[in-house]
């Protein structure tokens, strides 16, 4: 059992307060084998520079911590779909920039949200965000694989879908760009993953449209709402509407067990994020 739970790699998202490496060790402390961080403060457009120091010294951890991989995650605002042309001139600026401090610090993922087309068509939407997440391949020189994540669905979102999800890898047609699968948000799509069969139906769904092999990361967040609420709301694994069954089948799925989780579950009195990645792993073979 114990080489079995080795082989499957699973953190968190942690925090870069302070200094952008003390991710690291942050991440080693409570466990991780893989982890997510923010490369600025995600709530907002100001960018606080990184020092030469923090740099170095993330890429020596990176060197030398047996954690990997790193994976960045895009900030709240930015929004690649938009249609207004101020809000996408910042969203397009904040993004290269965040790419740009992926390559500097050597993180090879890099983790974008659904965008929105309010206001326009989908097609007007889609054509955009095609365009944008073409720009940051550019801009990244290739050494950053972008990663679309599945939204909950709903509204002018485009990733809600796996059906959209493959129009948007098939259209930009580049190995620098895969999916980040996110189960909170699948659930909360309409995607049944809560059972055995579910769970089967969800993966021939995946293998007919984007594909396994599209799929580099999956965070794990189990969901406080019900199945196709259309509401992004994460619960401590097990303990929210897709349940045990439902994580005990993704985590054993052959294809899924290759893959790196990272949890974004919430840190509460109930559960710390050490309780969520033991729980997961409890999981494996179950």
């Amino acid at each position: 059992m114990k080489e079995l739970t080795e082989e499957i790699k699973i953190g968190c998202h942690v925090s870069i307060a302070k200094s952008i490496d003390l991710a690291f060790d942050r991440a080693k402390k409570i466990g991780c084998s893989t982890f997510q961080v923010f490369t600025k403060n995600p709530r907002g457009w100001a960018f606080k520079e990184i020092s030469k120091k923090e740099i170095e010294q993330f890429r020596e951890k990176h060197l030398n911590y047996d954690i990997s991989p790193v994976v960045a995650h895009i900030s709240y605002l930015p929004n690649l779909a938009s249609l207004n042309d101020e809000i996408y001139t910042k969203s397009m600026d904040s993004f290269l920039k965040e790419i740009e401090r992926c390559t500097i610090l050597n993180i090879p993922y890099f983790v974008i949200h659904s965008g929105s087309y309010k206001g326009g068509t989908y097609q007007e939407g889609f054509e955009k965000y095609v365009e944008s997440i073409q720009k940051g391949i550019d801009f990244g020189e290739r050494k950053v694989t972008i990663l679309v994540e599945n939204s909950a669905g709903g509204g002018k979102t485009l990733t809600g879908t796996f059906v959209n999800i493959q129009a948007i890898l098939e259209e930009i047609n580049d190995s620098r760009v895969k999916v980040c699968f996110d189960t909170c948000h699948a659930f909360a799509a309409g995607y049944d993953i809560s059972n055995h069969s579910g769970v089967a139906n969800f993966i021939d769904e995946i293998k007919a449209t984007i594909g396994m092999e599209s799929i580099a990361i999956v965070h794990a967040n189990d969901s406080k709402t019900e199945l196709g609420s259309y509401r992004d709301l994460h619960e401590h694994l097990g303990l929210g509407n897709i349940g045990e069954t439902g994580f005990s089948n993704l985590i054993n799925d052959s294809t899924l067990r290759k893959k790196p989780w990272i949890l974004e579950t919430p840190i509460d009195e109930r559960r710390t994020d050490v309780d969520n990645i033991n729980y997961l792993r409890s999981l494996i073979n179950k």
